[in-house]
């Protein structure tokens, strides 16, 4: 091997600086997530007002997220 493969891998390259990761940023405002609670829950109050039961897997059927039923039933 020439000095010319030598300098390609030697291990005297220029140090790297190390990239801290950004923070994750939120998809919504924690305002915003709380009124959708705030939705979630009086949705739910009403339907409990009417005697109707929540059908998680019918919503589950419909499309809705487990997380978001998941959010509604700790509601």
């Amino acid at each position: 091997m020439g000095t010319a493969g030598k300098m390609l891998y030697s291990n005297d390259a220029m140090p790297t600086a190390a990239v801290a990761p950004k923070p994750k940023q939120r998809k919504f405002s924690l305002e915003s997530l709380r009124a959708g609670d705030r939705l979630l829950k009086a949705i739910k109050d009403e339907l409990r007002k009417k005697g109707e039961k929540i059908d998680y897997n019918k919503l589950r059927r419909d499309g809705y997220s487990d997380a978001m039923i998941a959010r509604l039933k700790e509601l």
